[in-house]
């Protein structure tokens, strides 16, 4: 977290963001730390939770920032609709995602994997630190 946020002062000292801009982006990166620490399990504290969210983050040098939370029970839902669409439907749509590159049966879609598949998004974190001074985070929580 040092690093940006004297990233994020070298941009305000160099004029090329303003004081009230420097000011959200550097409660967005604490906020941003505050939130991975919390998800960050500790050795005392029991059994762990799968993630609740999927955030995505983007601290722009121009002050266009990006904070999206997405909620895990969207996906949860979206499997339990998936149950509503009619075989010849399903098999449609598994024929145009082969088509395309997916080689998925959404028919053999099932909750325990859709729970495997969120466990694992614990580990994600995705973070690029471009030349521009942008930053964008993805990770789960």
């Amino acid at each position: 977290m040092g690093e940006e946020r004297n990233r994020i002062l070298d941009l305000l000292a160099a004029g090329k963001i303003t004081a009230e801009e420097a000011a959200r982006l550097l409660d967005a990166l604490a906020s941003g730390s505050a939130q991975s620490s919390a998800a960050e399990p500790s050795a005392k504290s029991g059994p762990v939770t799968p993630p609740k969210f999927i955030y995505v983050k983007v601290i722009s040098a121009k002050g266009d920032n990006v904070n999206v939370k997405i909620p895990l029970a969207l996906v949860r839902a979206g499997l339990k609709l998936t149950s509503l669409i009619p075989p010849q439907a399903v098999d449609q749509i598994n024929k145009s995602m082969a088509e395309h590159g997916m080689s998925m049966d959404l028919a053999s879609l099932k909750p325990e994997d859709l729970e495997e598949l969120i466990e694992s998004l614990r580990e994600m974190e995705i973070s690029v630190d471009a030349t521009n001074g942008d930053n964008v985070r993805v990770y789960s929580a």
